[in-house]
């Protein structure tokens, strides 16, 4: 067996963002979209706000990749 060096492996990044490219986004503040999400009949609190605009822009980002890169 040969004794060599050992990949080291990025562990701080969560795997899902190994898809998502770095692209900066305006994100809209949570007690912004906790407004909008309540007018629209949503009956959540600020941490379900900013856990469903995290998902978002994970979406949005995605979509980005898929049709503005040549990857």
């Amino acid at each position: 067996m040969k004794k060599g060096k050992v990949k080291k492996q990025e562990t701080a990044r969560p795997k899902i963002d190994q898809y998502i490219p770095s692209i900066e986004l305006k994100k809209i503040p949570p007690e912004k979209a906790l407004a909008i999400l309540k007018k629209a009949g949503y009956e959540i609190d600020l941490d379900q706000s900013e856990e469903i605009m995290e998902f978002l822009y994970i979406i949005v980002k995605l979509t980005l990749k898929e049709y503005f890169t040549s990857d």
